[in-house]
């Protein structure tokens, strides 16, 4: 057996853990997540996430773990049963929550950056997303500017 083909014999269970999914939006499912610097327990915990509903970007994963990135572009790895498919989005910059997707409606509240909101609706192709927030034990609804939100693509399409 030539070297060539032993090495490749060698890779071939190292790549068969790795899922290709794609990227793709989810939020953290616990109200404490570990994100770790690589995708085991073997390595250290960079920081922990003390917020459920968590927007993240999942770039890769390997066997049962998932590297993530949130907003700020920061990285890590987290189990994947710490992740929820429920869509949320972080809050960019100030904005009106508004009750029609159209400049002229009226204004509902004014989110400030850091709130997390569930995404509703997003229709492709527009400037506004239906979201919600939970806001003393209520929830309120409504448009918000989609170029404001964190955790969903321009045109992506959302119902």
């Amino acid at each position: 057996m030539n070297k060539f083909l032993l090495l490749i014999l060698f890779f071939i269970p190292i790549f068969a853990h790795a899922d290709n999914m794609g990227e793709y939006y989810a939020s953290l499912k616990k109200k404490e997540v570990n994100w770790r610097s690589g995708p085991g327990k073997k390595y250290p915990i960079k920081w922990i996430y003390q917020e459920a509903g968590f927007p993240v970007k999942v770039l890769d994963t390997f066997d049962i773990w998932r590297q993530v990135q949130e907003a700020d572009g920061s990285m890590g790895w987290v189990h994947q049963n710490m992740l929820s498919s429920r869509r949320t989005v972080l809050i960019r910059e100030e904005g009106d929550l508004i009750n029609a997707p159209q400049t002229t409606a009226k204004t509902i509240a004014i989110v400030q950056p850091g709130t997390i909101g569930k995404i509703e609706r997003c229709p492709a192709n527009t400037e506004y997303c239906l979201l919600s927030f939970q806001y003393n034990d209520k929830e309120v609804k409504g448009w918000f500017p989609r170029p404001y939100v964190w955790g969903i693509d321009e045109n992506e399409e959302i119902d």
